[in-house]
């Protein structure tokens, strides 16, 4: 009748050990980062969207383009690096992730002229 103890005991054990590496691998996994999408124009230099907000943390901009010119989705602003995502034909998608602290940010698109033609946008990311 001990033996039966025993393992009835190393039994709860071992299950309440791989529980407890359960909770702590959802405690410790990154957090996936806010996607936000936006398509460009197939008859002006814009975005679908002109504003955009996200929770602070990781960030996606996802672009679809639905022009027949190149474009590309890329974020700039005060204290960040600039990135950049690939530079995409009709219906491609460019994507750009970033880690961002509260504040406002500019979302544009790179090529050559087209932020200066008005392809661009606001970020706001709130805590």
């Amino acid at each position: 009748m001990t033996a039966g103890r025993g393992r009835t005991g190393l039994a709860l054990i071992v299950a309440a050990a791989v529980a407890a590496a359960g909770v702590a691998g959802v405690a410790t996994a990154a957090k996936a980062p806010a996607k936000r999408n936006l398509t460009a124009s197939g008859t002006k230099l814009a975005f679908s969207k002109k504003t955009l907000s996200a929770p602070r943390g990781a960030v996606q901009l996802i672009l679809t383009n639905k022009s027949a010119l190149d474009h590309d989705v890329a974020i700039k602003g005060k204290n960040i690096t600039t990135k950049k995502g690939k530079v995409v034909g009709r219906n491609g998608v460019s994507k750009v992730t970033i880690t961002l602290k509260p504040g406002k940010y500019t979302y544009f698109c790179s090529v050559s002229g087209h932020e200066a033609a008005g392809m661009k946008g606001t970020l706001t990311v709130v805590r």
